[in-house]
């Protein structure tokens, strides 16, 4: 799903006007090859199992159980919870607050701005109920109800101050702005704010230290200045305004087209991006994001030219670059390209030693070179050598080259570092399959299913445990039919 691509900040370096790219990839995982829109199975909490209890659940009750749940991710059930707290406690407006935070969360700003219009009906003056509802309203475009708001506060801390000084650099109120931003310094109880507010500050002297800048150029670092706090939904506004007036501003449109696909609008940011490419076709950061802006239309072709070409175009780090291409190269089937991406990513970042599992599977499972899987494994054994899943790399490459004594070597090395390695078993599966032995394959299968809970290793257990089954007939074990089911049941 586009909602779940790759749109992860990284805070660590600044590329385009300072502005972070995506993180394309993120940790390999120990996953077969999986078809579009695949997901695992996400294992439920233990606490999801409740003992049955003959009394009412009480208000503080409702509370913790939502707050595991939201915790955990389970965002639906969370507010079930918290719905539940407020009728048991109409009065109090903590759970109207936790319920108006999860749908921030989830972009739900009606919603969201309805809870916290609800809590603060029971508390006018509550100040964290107010800054919640002007984020909402900011993160809505209702940047004048927002205004409306902030400027009602008959108290403040530092996140007001902070808001006001966003609002008010919207609206051009400059040196209320700059006062705003530096009240919130003053407060400094976090750290996050504070670096935000410098940031605009620092913002403010660009446009200063140039003298006779044009107010498309103020607006514009402004614009930079809310993409890199998270507000792209002021950005985009301010920006319209600058292109109304300045059509050619190429930054312009590059902030306009990120600010899209933070929000995930890829059509959107696309247009925007090949307005900027019109203008600068060899700016290597307009071609990554717009590879990224295609990928998240899933049009994988235009995605990997255009990362292609930034690339070329000397797009740093380039390591970013890479790590997509190789999973777009997988998605296009291309799989030596894939595994040559992937190789490119491990000899720029090699600080994982997870990240050698696809390109290793790569070899052994699409590419038939066993040979060249067990050079990286290998490789991965000499820059980590004291991780279990060095060993297991080892292990699953001597299988692939059929080494099957020294592979079964690595697999107990690596079981011994780590008992708890859902993949050693599955090699041990896949080394008992190809020894001969069915039933102890079989074993192993299902104990690396079990030990999955529902991963990529789980997955691949059951397939591989039911490729065996369709071999013999007479495996018996206490619980076959576990597994005994169709792949995409896992997913």
């Amino acid at each position: 799903m586009a909602s779940l691509l790759f749109l992860v900040f990284i805070g660590s370096a600044l590329y385009v006007f300072g502005i972070p790219p995506f993180n394309p990839g993120g940790p390999l995982l120990p996953a077969a090859e999986k078809t579009s829109g695949q997901q695992a199975t996400q294992e439920m909490p233990a606490f999801l199992s409740e003992e049955k209890i003959g009394r009412a659940k009480t208000y503080a009750e409702y509370m913790n159980r939502g707050k595991l749940l939201e915790d955990n991710s389970y965002h639906a059930l969370a507010v079930a919870e918290y719905e539940a707290a407020v009728k048991q406690a109409p009065e109090n407006i903590e759970p109207l607050i936790e319920i108006g935070r999860i749908h921030l969360r989830e972009k739900d700003y009606i919603k969201s701005k309805l809870s916290f219009l609800e809590a603060l009906r029971i508390e006018p003056a509550n100040l964290d109920a107010n800054i919640y509802l002007v984020r909402a309203l900011l993160a809505d475009r209702k940047i004048t109800e927002a205004q409306k708001v902030i400027s009602t506060l008959t108290e403040s801390n530092q996140n007001s101050k902070y808001y006001e000084g966003i609002i008010a650099a919207y609206f051009g109120d400059y040196e209320n702005s700059k006062s705003r931003f530096n009240d919130a310094i003053s407060i400094g109880t976090s750290d996050d704010i504070t670096a935000k507010a410098r940031d605009f500050l620092a913002a403010y002297d660009e446009y200063d230290f140039n003298q006779g800048g044009s107010k498309v150029h103020i607006k514009t670092l402004l614009a930079r200045s809310m993409n890199r706090a998270g507000e792209y939904n002021m950005a985009i506004p301010l920006l319209f305004e600058v292109i109304k007036e300045k059509k050619d501003y190429r930054d312009a449109w590059i902030l306009l087209g990120y600010a899209y696909l933070r929000i995930e609008k890829f059509q959107d940011a696309i247009e925007a991006l090949e307005e900027a490419k019109k203008l600068d076709p060899a700016k290597p950061e307009t071609l990554f994001y717009l590879g990224l802006g295609y990928y998240g239309l899933s049009d994988l072709n235009n995605a990997a030219a255009n990362l292609e070409l930034a690339k070329k175009n000397g797009f740093q780090p380039e390591v970013q670059i890479d790590q997509k291409l190789a999973e777009i190269y997988l998605q296009l089937k291309n799989y030596q390209q894939s595994a040559s991406s992937f190789e490119n990513v491990l000899s720029l970042n090699d600080e994982n030693v997870y990240y050698y599992i696809k390109p290793i599977w790569l070899y052994l499972d699409r590419l038939n070179q066993p040979v060249r899987a067990m050079a990286l494994a290998q490789k991965a054994y000499k820059n980590h050598p004291k991780e279990a899943m060095s060993f297991n790399l080892l292990g699953w490459a001597a299988v692939g080259n059929n080494r099957l004594k020294e592979a079964e070597d690595y697999l107990n090395k690596a079981k011994t570092l780590d008992p708890h390695l859902d993949a050693v078993y599955l090699n041990f599966g896949l080394l008992n399959e190809k020894k001969g032995d069915l039933k102890l394959a079989g074993t192993y299968y299902k104990q690396a299913f079990d030990m999955g809970k529902g991963n990529s290793i789980s997955s691949a257990a059951a397939d591989s445990y039911n490729r065996l089954i369709g071999k013999i007939d007479n495996l018996t074990y206490s619980d076959p039919v576990s597994l005994k089911v169709p792949l995409a049941t896992l997913q």
